[in-house]
């Protein structure tokens, strides 16, 4: 009888381990791993003895927006863009999610993130980089981090999200439902000639700058993102400039230190980087 009341302790006891390491993310627990679609990966919270299958009731959205909240579906070698996940559902509270971006045949690491944000961590399964929850997040999901394509680019890239909604009662349940959605983005090599006639020119004054700096686009006919960076790298400021023509953005440097600075100014078909000094 001993030996049986130890066996149940230690089983419970491993089973409570491993549901609370999904809690903090499906990555922790090896039988999970990948479940964002990506590689090969599994495209939802499901199988057997965890959470319930795949369910269009749970929403799931990617969002990519280039500096100054310009929704793209293109991406430019080296540029960083911001990454929207977002979920809910009517009637699950809790929420965790796994999202990828990878190239190729999906087995392949595309771009980088940067810092996760609260209750999100950058882990790595079978060489594929995913950002994932920590802990059960209160819905609705929205979970917003950096992303910087590949420097060189490496053709189309798809992203993967899986959300995967929970009832809160402690432990894997077929009323627990995931989603999972993907999106591609294709890189923009523009072509020689249309390249040539609609390229942008940008020019900075005063400069070097005190506490004030104008950003001037020439063939500005698109919404054009506007980035800033410090000599660290650092970005320190996000931005947009409105097409009409020739667009000018004041910005206020009063702030900044004195140091060189390199201003990016980008479409899905353009980018151009200038230099400024900051007095």
């Amino acid at each position: 009888m001993k030996k049986r009341v130890l066996l149940f302790t230690l089983t419970a006891g491993m089973m409570y381990v491993a549901l609370q390491s999904n809690n903090g993310g499906a990555s922790t627990n090896m039988a999970a791993g990948n479940r964002t679609g990506s590689g090969g990966g599994t495209s939802n919270c499901g199988g057997s003895g965890c959470h319930g299958g795949e369910s269009a009731t749970v929403t799931a959205n990617i969002r990519v927006d280039s500096a100054g909240g310009v929704e793209v579906t293109k991406y430019v070698a080296g540029m960083t863009y911001t990454v929207t996940v977002t979920g809910s559902h009517a009637t699950l509270s809790h929420f965790g999610f796994q999202f990828a971006s990878v190239s190729g045949t999906g087995t392949t690491q595309a771009g980088t993130f940067g810092t996760a944000p609260a209750q999100v961590a950058n882990r790595t399964v079978s060489g594929i980089n995913i950002m994932e929850q920590t802990a059960k997040i209160v819905g609705p999901l929205s979970k917003q981090f950096t992303w910087t394509a590949p420097a060189t680019g490496v053709g189309t890239i798809s992203m993967h999200l899986t959300v995967n909604g929970v009832n809160n009662d402690g432990g894997p349940s077929a009323a627990d439902l995931s989603h999972n959605v993907s999106k591609t983005f294709t890189q923009h090599i523009p072509a020689s000639v249309t390249y040539v006639v609609n390229k942008i020119t940008v020019s900075a004054f005063p400069n070097p700058a005190t506490n004030n700096l104008n950003i001037q686009v020439g063939n500005a006919y698109s919404n054009y993102s506007l980035q800033v960076f410090d000599g660290t790298g650092r970005n320190v400021m996000n931005g947009q400039i409105v097409a009409n023509g020739i667009g000018v953005t004041n910005i206020n440097t009063s702030g900044w230190s004195s140091g060189m600075y390199q201003v990016v100014v980008a479409d899905e078909s353009s980018r151009e980087v200038i230099q400024v000094v900051k007095q």
